[in-house]
């Protein structure tokens, strides 16, 4: 067994041999990449991906060679133990940001690495919650191979990109961790976190991630909360929201409001008090779920979650149009679901006018399915897609789900306007 030094040293040699010459840094980022994979990647290849033809002196190939491989052995020992720690060199200057990402710098050259190994997952075969985590995993390696991502990928509204980009860092691994569980380990039972729903406490940490229960029973929680529904339910997620409001603090809510979902500590927060509008929504908590869905845009205003598309149908049913009128004016985009607002808008307050009738030819010009599933002429499925596509079906259908047939049929006589000429 090499030591750490010596190991590193043959497996530097080995790859200024090679075609590619990777990057020592480079080599680690690969091999934590290849052990997110959710399958083994043969030797075979991900060893002739990495560096290509290699052309060395033939008393020293074995013993290059096996520096690679002990080095590559020990990196997915050190993930199957959870010790998911980057290279001490890998670090993030507060005081010059620029240099620690300049070309060559060794925390670029890790993410590049892993970014590069991720490529060989088959995005095809993976399940949502794995796309999911993959893509929020490369965005956020990828904002730190340069100056240039990090400002793409780390400026939310007027936020210091500099900000979001170092308090995400100091989070990489956990994402990392998060992902490889996803990708390896998700179709495990979720079930021990059964003991949360018959009200037994847990410790949360200050990230909004539970302590104590470990990945799997935490899983199982969200699993649980984003299907199920009930009293039981909403008390424990009342709870759940109330413990990581408390670690969070006032200080913290306040100085990231308007940045949260750039926060990927804050996402499980986020998605929670967006499950509890729609569960308020669902018990007949119509103002409770408004209040919820617009304080969360005040939260992250960039509204990755899409809570404005069923705020829009709440307020409708609410009767509250200046608040939708407000919220239309910020949302600039030619989506059913912004299009139908609209016209509902208009039509409730003036009537079958010019403005209302052109902004119904729009609507019906946005989506040409959508008349014929909102009057009941044809038939939706009973569930709604995982994902939908602007002007087919599937986004009429996931727009019905959030209440949009309840939403026309509280303005008087809308639908026997819809389909009028």
């Amino acid at each position: 067994m090499l030591s750490s030094l010596k190991m590193r040293t043959q497996v530097i040699k080995y790859s200024s041999l090679s075609d590619h010459q990777p990057d020592y840094h480079f080599i680690l980022g690969y091999f934590m990449g290849l052990a997110t994979c959710p399958v083994l990647i043969p030797f075979s290849r991900w060893f002739a991906d990495l560096f290509g033809t290699v052309n060395f002196d033939e008393c020293h190939e074995i013993d290059y060679m096996n520096a690679v491989l002990q080095l590559y052995n020990t990196q997915m020992e050190k993930v199957m133990l959870q010790d998911l720690k980057l290279p001490a060199k890998c670090v993030l200057s507060k005081k010059n940001i620029e240099a620690s990402l300049a070309k060559g710098q060794p925390l670029p050259q890790w993410c590049s690495g892993m970014l590069k190994a991720l490529e060989f997952i088959e995005h095809r075969k993976l399940n949502k919650n794995q796309k999911q985590e993959l893509h929020s995993l490369k965005d956020l390696l990828l904002g730190y191979t340069s100056v240039t991502h990090a400002k793409q990928a780390f400026s939310i509204m007027s936020a210091d990109y500099q900000y979001i980009a170092h308090e995400s860092k100091r989070m990489l691994a956990t994402y990392i961790c998060n992902t490889i569980y996803y990708m390896r380990f998700a179709d495990d039972d979720l079930s021990e976190f059964d003991c949360l729903l018959d009200g037994e406490d847990e410790e949360f940490d200050e990230y909004g991630e539970f302590e104590d229960i470990g990945q799997d029973a935490f899983e199982g929680f969200m699993f649980t909360v984003m299907t199920e529904s009930g009293a039981c339910i909403k008390t424990v997620l009342d709870e759940v929201i109330g413990h990581i409001e408390d670690d969070m603090g006032e200080a913290f809510i306040k100085e990231n409001t308007g940045l949260f979902w750039g926060l990927h500590q804050t996402r499980t927060y986020m998605t929670l008090r967006s499950r509890r509008a729609r569960l308020n929504f669902s018990d007949g908590n119509l103002a409770e779920a408004i209040d919820e869905l617009q304080e969360l845009l005040v939260l992250n205003p960039n509204d990755n979650q899409a809570n404005r598309y069923p705020l829009f149908n709440y307020l409708i049913l609410a009767k509250r149009w200046q608040e939708l009128d407000k919220l239309l004016l910020t949302t600039v985009e030619p989506s059913l679901f912004v299009f139908s607002a609209k016209v509902l808008s208009c039509y409730a307050q003036y009537g079958d006018c010019k403005e209302s009738n052109e902004l119904k030819k729009q609507l019906k010009k946005a989506n040409k399915y959508f008349e014929r599933y909102i009057t009941g002429q044809n038939k939706t499925p009973e569930e709604p897609p995982e994902f939908y596509q602007p002007g087919e079906k599937t986004e009429v259908f996931v727009y019905l789900n959030m209440a949009g047939k309840e939403t026309w049929r509280s303005v008087e006589g809308s639908l026997f306007w819809l389909r009028k000429k």
